[in-house]
This record gives structure tokens, C-alpha cells and sequence, in this order.
């Protein structure tokens, strides 16, 4: 049988072997450190536009949509102006990895060294550490170059890369194109006061959204003109005629706003692409596709020029066109993340501004392009409300099927909004929210950038506490207890003692915040995205500033909150309800990870002891109480852009690096073991089936972390044979939102199957799994996460 386009694109990209492009590390050397007086901003901008300017363009022998971040498909371009010191540590490594490995020729491993040299004190990465040295002194932990902590209880993120985290206002530039943008920063550049402090600052800000716009419709008459001398070149009339009709589409664009559907998607695809080129934040997210794409959907069927097929094509070469942007991380972070994502997400369904469904005919066309295409990049998740037609839940189950790799995720509409209006967001824009990232709820163009700074290990602070403040992996006591934990007559004398040490930690975060956010608005401005997020242009701000009308929201991670509530309960009901052992005891067992008879069975005691995910109330109350420590503790602090620091129980897959620095802990848990991944049941302690997990995990009160939460699910490929099936899921999926649920993703697929491909790797290159708030191609996985992957409960 012969191949679709879709399988022939799949086919296309992969076939190119990773490796680094230094394309954009050369020119940004050269533009911003050529003129150190030029205003940061400025030499940022001219980079910007000279790359735009001369990058190497290509075309595959398929694309129905141009673009590109590097010279070949899956190629990685260098940030340098971020960080280099991992870089100039790996480059010699990077050809030798055992999974994301990337080709570095000798001759560019040259040119790469002598960037590093030029950049080296100069990065993002520099300034960050030499202000948390300042400010933090002998508490900031870690010598790796790239991960600090804080006494193993917080670590500290983002030191290598952009800022990231948001959602442009696609909807309002696809009604006016680049060029009303321009006039606007032009208007605005004149209309200036010279008079005013901040001046010369605006005035800077504003000619370089001025050059990063004149840039953006560059790149696109650029790849006008590539593809006009492609098509010259062609013997086949359909692919001329293609490349002819790309060329046109790519030239209108470059100044005018686009009328029909292909014009509206290549003008998305090139404004994500450039967002991405301009800085290697993450999650650079769509927001909902289906809904600003739909006027120019029905434009165009009732004008006869599309059809479903034809638009359903477009969008699988939309999200190929997304997977072949790649990055390059030092390996501890790629070991944690598993592969190249981005964090890219598209968001289907949810409501309109009057609260009605926005579930529409694009919706379906997407799920069923997302099932077809089966990557792991871009993330698509479905926003479901008490508006949303059942049938558009199945519909996101079967694509869940045919996509094979836990995509879409399914996400709770109404709490959505709750968790937003909560925090003072109109309800009209809450209602357009977007998912961000893993889990995060934002509103395009409205929403600033938000940088993650700090990943909170609850658990460690638990164990902690046992400890009377000293940790037993470091030798460090930062805050010593003010009574011994054996002489606490009740658990919530412990959590007393509990909220002691989070009290202490606590306070390093708007010092790590600032720390990093100065540098970001400082050091690495992004004048084109600035000038896609709504009142930057106004305010002559850039977006890394923060501020103003704009809603900010920094993203702050709570790992480990099952772990706690299971903790918790067990010294509740083994300590002071049943009285089997005393705390003192138990604190003896977990210093020597339960080994011997007597503390063995002191183990077995507290695993039989009642765990979240079975609907126990006792246990579920007690993870509501801890959920909500955190956010409400946080509101005393503010970030330094504004806004609010907003909480998430995401872990990304930091729960088996931070379960590695916690020993054995009182809820049966062996030293060293991951913690929960995300809000999800301890794997194996959820043993009343998936509705009570749902139970549960309804019981929290999610709203209270407007960066949400993720809970996962794996199912055999039995639960979903039957259309009968999938029925009765949807309807669970539903009841559980009503009950106040705020996520589900579902990995479909069997145990006895990733076990295969642990010992066949060969012939599973490309099964794709969902681990956390993404997606992976499971043999990219380092053995830790794929092992934890099949230890997850399976239903």
C-alpha cells in the first residue's frame, strides 16, 4: 500500500540525523557583542533580523507548510547568549550520547568553542548565579554548573534557557497581519515623550519590535522566493502547483492579513517558529487552534476552496512541521525530560465568551489528524466543560486510540475558569483560556511570560521535619526544630512542626524569582514576542518586564503531595490511633531504610495503613490539607514582574530525581524509591479501581493551583476495544469533572508491552508514551523513567 503524505513526511523527518546548527550562535555573537554600548535590546533585535535574514531555508519533498528554526529538520540551533558553560563541558560528548544524541563535525565543535569563549561570563546563566550567590550565600547547594538547591528541598530551574511559558494573541494578529502591528509600533515609536525618564528605554524597545517585525515579514518573502525557485525546478505539475500556491501564500502574509485557511495556518506555523528562534523558552503554546482557525474554516467551505480532507491534511502538516524543531539540553536535563519536547501545546473545545461550547466541525478535524499523525510533539489537550457534548469526549477517546501516545489530555473547563476568576481574571477571559505547557491555564496575549524558578520537594521537607530539621543526605540543618518530633502527641503536632520548616524555605522563593526575572528583562529581551502579547507596544515594555495590565502568573512546583497525605495518615492511624508503634520508632526504622525483622514489620504496618487514590476519607482529607499549604502560604509573596506566584502539583519527572535525594519515609516507601508522579497515586497503593482514584483526586480543591495539576492514568488496550467501552469511560471522565477534577491523561497501552520494548528496543523506535504533562518516544526514555512508567497501577 502506498504511503500517505502524512506517513511520507513522519518518514522524511526522521530519516535526518540530529545534529547542532550554529547558524544563530554565530550571528547572535557577532550582532550582540559586536557593540557593547548598542542598548541590549537593539543588538538582540538586529541578530534577530539578520538570522531572519540569511538562516539556510529548506523545503521537504511533502511540505504543504514552510519554516524552519534550523538548517535541517530535527537540527538544533545554539542559545549562547543564555548559557555555555555546560556547553563548552559537553561538546565532546554529544555525538557519543546514548539517546538524544547530536552530530557535531570537528570543524564546528571549533567554531562552537570559540563562541563559548566569547560568550563565557556574559549569559543569562552568569548573571542568575552570581546574584543567587550574593543574595543566598552558603545556602545555595550544587556544583554541576547548570542545577542548585537549597538543602535538597528545592531546586532551582531555568538557568540555561528562555523565559518562555505563554500564549501569543494569534487571534487578533490573524485579523490584522504583521503589518498593522508595525503601523502600531510605528505610531507609537513617534507619539513617544522625550521628556519622560523611561525615553530613551521605549524608544529602544520600540525600534526593536520595529526591526523584529520587518524581520518576520523577511522570513516569510523569503520562503515566497524558495519556494517560486523550487517549483521552477520541478517536473511534476501538482508539487509545482503546490509550491507555486505556497509561494503566493507566503508573500501575501509577509504584509497582509490572511482570508482563508491555508493563509491563516502558515501565518501561525511562522509566527510559532520565529517566537522559538527569538528565544529557547518553553512551552511556546498555540492555544485554542480550533476556534481562531474556525471563521476562516467556514469562509472557506462556503466559498467552495477547502474541504474537510483538504483541511485535515493541513493540520498533519502543521503538527509534523512542529515536531521538527529541536533542542539541545545539557544531559541531566535530558536525561529527566526523555527528548526533544518543547512543551508546544494546542488546546481543543472549551467555551466561548458567553459560556456556550466552542466545540465545533474543526474540532473533530484536529482530533482526527492527531490520531493519525502519532508524535509526541506538539502536546494537544481537550478543554471539557458541562457544555460539552458527550460525543466530542469519545471522539477525544478514540483519538486518544489512534494516536497511541496518551494524547489528547483531558481538561476540566469549569474549574479552569474558576481557578482563573479566583485570581481577578474577567470572566470573559477566562472563559478564552489555553493550556500552557503541562498543565498550566493561561489567557492568550493577556498572559505574560512565566518562568519556573523553583521546584519544591514536599516530601523532603517531611522527612525533614522527622529529622528535627537535619538532613540526613547533606548534614545540613538549616532550621532547627523548636520541639524533637517524638515528643509530638498528634498529627497535627506534626504538621505544626511540618509547616515550621516550610515556613523557613519559603522565603528563598521571591529571591530566586527575582534573581531570574531581572536577568531575563536585562540580559535576554524578546521584542517580536513582546509585540504579539497584548499592551507591550503601549506600554513600550517588553514582556520579560511584566507588569502592567498584562496578567503574571509564576509558575512555582509542589512535588510530592500524595507522598505527604500517605505519611501523614500512616503516623495518624499506627502512632496515635492504633498506638502499635511510637514515633520514636518509627523514626528508628526509616534511619536504617527498615532493615531487620522488627523494623520490617513496622514497614509492613504503615504500607497497610490507608493510601490517597482508594476513596478513604480520612487520607483524601488529609491531601486536600496539604495541597493547599503551599498556594495559600505563597500569597504573602509577590514575584518581582507582579501578579501572583501560581502553584502547580506538575512534576514533570521529577519525582524519581527527587525521590533519590529523600530516605525511607513512614508511609512504607524504601529509600531512595520516586515519589508520586504529579497528583496521581503512589503506584500500587491505588487498589479500588479507576473510580475511586477519581474519587479521590475530586476531592481536592484544584482551583487553588492556577497552574494546575495532572493526574495519570494507564489503562490495558482492553479498556478501550469497544465503542461500548470508550462510551462508559467518557461518561467516567465526565462525572469526574463534575465531582471538581481538574485532569486526566491516559496512557492505553499494556504492561507486557513496555516490557517487550525494554528487551526489543529495536522494534520500538517509535512507540510514544505519555509520562507527565508530555509525551516521549518511550526507548528515548532513560531505564529509571521507562521502569516507573510500568510500575504505574494498570487498569
Amino acid at each position: 500500500m502506498a504511503m500517505t503524505r502524512t506517513q511520507r513526511i513522519k518518514a522524511y523527518i526522521l530519516e535526518n540525523v540530529p545534529e547542532i546548527c550554529t547558524e544563530r550562535a554565530r550571528i547572535y555573537t557577532e550582532e550582540c557583542l559586536r557593540f557593547p554600548a548598542q542598548p541590549t535590546v537593539i543588538g538582540r533585535a538586529r541578530a534577530f533580523y539578520r538570522f531572519l535574514s540569511e538562516m539556510t531555508l529548506y523545503i521537504g519533498p511533502d511540505d504543504l507548510l514552510l519554516g524552519n528554526t534550523a538548517s535541517k529538520p530535527l537540527a538544533a540551533s545554539l542559545f549562547p547568549e543564555y548559557a555555555v558553560n555546560w556547553i563548552q563541558e559537553e561538546l565532546d560528548t554529544f555525538g557519543a550520547r546514548p539517546r538524544q544524541c547530536f552530530f557535531v563535525s570537528e570543524g564546528k565543535k571549533k567554531e562552537i568553542s570559540n563562541i563559548c569563549r566569547q560568550w563565557d561570563g556574559k549569559t543569562h546563566f552568569d548573571r542568575v548565579d552570581y546574584t543567587l550567590k550574593d543574595t543566598l550565600g552558603d545556602i545555595l547547594m550544587g556544583s554541576d554548573g547548570t542545577h542548585r538547591n537549597i538543602n535538597q528541598a528545592m531546586s532551582i530551574e531555568h538557568n540555561q534557557n528562555g523565559d518562555g511559558h505563554i500564549i501569543p494573541d494569534y487571534e487578533s494578529l490573524l485579523l490584522t497581519g504583521f503589518n498593522s502591528v508595525l503601523v502600531h509600533a510605528k505610531t507609537k515609536l513617534m507619539a513617544l515623550d522625550e521628556n519622560d525618564a523611561e525615553y530613551l528605554d521605549q524608544r529602544a524597545f520600540l525600534k526593536a519590535v520595529i526591526l523584529c517585525l520587518e524581520g518576520a515579514e523577511k522570513y516569510a518573502e523569503c520562503l515566497s522566493c524558495l519556494a517560486k525557485e523550487t517549483a521552477g525546478k520541478e517536473t511534476d505539475a501538482n508539487r509545482r502547483a503546490e509550491l507555486l500556491e505556497l509561494s503566493r501564500i507566503c508573500h501575501k502574509i509577509s504584509t497582509q492579513k490572511p482570508d482563508t485557511f491555508y493563509e491563516a495556518l502558515q501565518l501561525v506555523l511562522i509566527v510559532h517558529l520565529l517566537i522559538q528562534i527569538e528565544s529557547n523558552g518553553h512551552s511556546i503554546s498555540l492555544g485554542r487552534m480550533d476556534s481562531y482557525l474556525y471563521p476562516f474554516y467556514q469562509h472557506d467551505l462556503q466559498n467552495g476552496i477547502l474541504d474537510d480532507a483538504r483541511a485535515q491534511q493541513l493540520y498533519e502538516c502543521f503538527l509534523l512541521k512542529c515536531f521538527e524543531a529541536n533542542k539541545l539540553r545539557d544531559w541531566g536535563t535530558t536525561e529527566i525530560l526523555g527528548g526533544n519536547q518543547l512543551f508546544q501545546t494546542i488546546t481543543l473545545g472549551g467555551q466561548t465568551e458567553d459560556g456556550e461550547t466552542a466545540v465545533n466541525p474543526l474540532s473533530y478535524l484536529f482530533l482526527k489528524a492527531l490520531g493519525n499523525t502519532n508524535m509526541n510533539i506538539p502536546t494537544v489537550v481537550v478543554s471539557i466543560g458541562k457544555k460539552t457534548p458527550l460525543e466530542f469526549i469519545e471522539a477525544s477517546l478514540k483519538a486518544l486510540v489512534a494516536h497511541g501516545g496518551g494524547m489528547p489530555a483531558f481538561f476540566n473547563d469549569d474549574v479552569a475558569v474558576d481557578m482563573l476568576t479566583r485570581i481577578g481574571i474577567e470572566l470573559k477571559d477566562a472563559r478564552n483560556w489555553g493550556s500552557m505547557g503541562c498543565s498550566e491555564v493561561r489567557v492568550p496575549g493577556k498572559h505574560g511570560t512565566g518562568v519556573t524558578p523553583v521546584y519544591i520537594n514536599l516530601l523532603k521537607l517531611l522527612e525533614l521535619t522527622l529529622y528535627n530539621g537535619w538532613n540526613p543526605s547533606t548534614g545540613k540543618t538549616f532550621c532547627p526544630a523548636t520541639r524533637r518530633v517524638e515528643e509530638c502527641t498528634s498529627v497535627d503536632q506534626i504538621i505544626a512542626l511540618f509547616q515550621e520548616q516550610i515556613d523557613y524555605y519559603l522565603p528563598f522563593i521571591p529571591k530566586i524569582e527575582r534573581a531570574i526575572a531581572e536577568s531575563y528583562f536585562t540580559l535576554t529581551p524578546t521584542p517580536f514576542l513582546s509585540a504579539l502579547t497584548d499592551y507591550r507596544i503601549d506600554m513600550a515594555k517588553d514582556v520579560s518586564w511584566g507588569r502592567g495590565p498584562n496578567y503574571n502568573d509564576t509558575i512555582i512546583h509542589v512535588h510530592g503531595i500524595p507522598n505527604v497525605a500517605n505519611t501523614l495518615s500512616a503516623l495518624n492511624e499506627v502512632v496515635f490511633r492504633k498506638k502499635q508503634y511510637t514515633l520514636k520508632q518509627i523514626v528508628q526504622a526509616i534511619k536504617v531504610d527498615f532493615e531487620g525483622q522488627e523494623n520490617n514489620a513496622i514497614r509492613k504496618a504503615l504500607l497497610n495503613c490507608p493510601k490517597f487514590g482508594n476513596d478513604i476519607d480520612d487520607v483524601d482529607n488529609l491531601c486536600r490539607s496539604v495541597y493547599e499549604i503551599i498556594p495559600r502560604k505563597m500569597k504573602a509573596f509577590l514575584p518581582l514582574r507582579g501578579g501572583q506566584f501560581g502553584c502547580t502539583s506538575q512534576t514533570v519527572v521529577m519525582n524519581v530525581i527527587d525521590g533519590e535525594v529523600i530516605g525511607a519515609t513512614p508511609d512504607g516507601r524504601k529509600s531512595g524509591e520516586a515519589i508520586a508522579d504529579n497528583l496521581s497515586p503512589v503506584p500500587g497503593t491505588d487498589r479500588n479501581g479507576i473510580t475511586a482514584v477519581f474519587n479521590s483526586v475530586s476531592k481536592v480543591d484544584h482551583a487553588l493551583m492556577d497552574s494546575g495539576s495532572i493526574l495519570n492514568i494507564k489503562f490495558h488496550p482492553s479498556a478501550f476495544s469497544s465503542d461500548e467501552k470508550i462510551v462508559k469511560i467518557a461518561h467516567a471522565v465526565r462525572i469526574y469533572f463534575q465531582k471538581g477534577g481538574f485532569q486526566a491523561q491516559f496512557n492505553v497501552i499494556g504492561r507486557e508491552t513496555l516490557l517487550s520494548a525494554q528487551q526489543h528496543p529495536e522494534q520500538y523506535r517509535h512507540l510514544v508514551v505519555k509520562v507527565a504533562g508530555f509525551s516521549a518516544f518511550y526507548m528515548e526514555l532513560e531505564r529509571r523513567w521507562q521502569d516507573q512508567l510500568i510500575a504505574r497501577t494498570e487498569y
